[in-house]
């Protein structure tokens, strides 16, 4: 094909990427195209809108089937789990213990006697794991055990957005999203790429709904605010133009179960009124400028800290 097609290479390493290796996306893809004209724009177009290809093409549509199969046959409390990762960017690589805390803030796990909940939802990775439905990022001399972070197959991604959108769990503002009414969500995923102002931000999210907020790339003061009352877990990990003023009132977030500054590197201090965050269970501080916390941090009992550079 290099030689016949050399215009054709870029898109079509392209696609190859998005099947990550999946034997079934290659092979049903890969036949689909045989049968297409070999030209750029037919390729490029295919790459550029995978999403609705899967929905719409019916010569695709057996890779939707097979792996709608796969979400399908997960236990519930898999999907619930599953679900979560389209708040995530595409080829986005997230930490084990990120994501477990955070499903856990959000009380995924079942109750299972003699366990904590973190073991609990840790076995839930390993499971999705096991069915393919993350694909390990990193693994140490451990084994599958030592995994310490993960991805979502883009294909597999699709169906997960596909199925978050049904049930109103995630809306990502970034580039080129409508904003032609308000929606109700409980997750919030901000993108560096979306350029909207505070006026926009209040048209669009229902903030007296949302229970999580993370925010990919740079910091605008209205992406928290006092009507978030019900939100659970703030993930502002690597955020850029953060700065301590900016957290000045969330203690007014009672029910903060995970907050996590790391990477936060204008972060020096946190305000006193971090205290009154009562069920507030992971901090993450690590990659900060944080060399001392306010003394209202012993009122919270329930509170696992994680500091240091490392």
């Amino acid at each position: 094909m290099d030689e016949e097609y050399p215009e054709l290479v870029e898109d079509a390493n392209l696609i190859l990427k998005k099947c990550n290796g999946l034997p079934l996306a290659i092979v049903t893809i890969g036949g689909f195209l045989a049968n297409q004209p070999k030209t750029v724009m037919q390729w490029r177009k295919l790459n550029d809108h995978i999403r609705a290809e899967l929905l719409m093409n019916p010569e695709i549509e057996t890779i939707r089937t097979i792996l709608m199969r796969s979400y399908d046959g997960l236990p519930y409390y898999l999907k619930s789990c599953f679900l979560y990762m389209p708040i995530f960017p595409e080829d986005y690589v997230v930490g084990r213990k990120r994501l477990v805390r955070r499903w856990s803030a959000e009380g995924y796990s079942r109750e299972v006697h003699g366990k904590s909940a973190e073991e609990i939802l840790d076995s839930y990775f390993m499971e999705l794991i096991s069915r393919s439905m993350l694909l390990p990022y990193e693994q140490s001399i451990h084994g599958i055990e030592g995994i310490g972070s993960c991805q979502v197959h883009d294909l597999i991604r699709e169906i997960g957005i596909s199925k978050s959108m049904e049930e109103n769990l995630v809306l990502t503002l970034e580039e080129g999203c409508s904003s032609n009414s308000q929606r109700t969500m409980r997750h919030l995923a901000i993108n560096g790429n979306w350029k909207g102002d505070q006026s926009e931000f209040e048209s669009i999210v229902d903030m007296t709904r949302v229970r999580s907020v993370t925010v990919f790339g740079k910091w605008k003061s209205f992406f928290i605010s006092d009507k978030m009352s019900l939100l659970q877990v703030l993930d502002l990990e690597d955020t850029t133009g953060l700065q301590g003023h900016h957290l000045k009132h969330i203690g007014k977030l009672l029910h903060l179960r995970y907050l996590s500054l790391r990477g936060c590197l204008h972060i020096y201090h946190l305000p006193d009124s971090l205290g009154y965050l009562r069920e507030l269970v992971t901090l993450d501080v690590r990659d900060t400028r944080i060399i001392k916390l306010p003394r209202s941090i012993v009122n919270l009992q329930k509170l696992y800290l994680t500091e240091g550079s490392h």
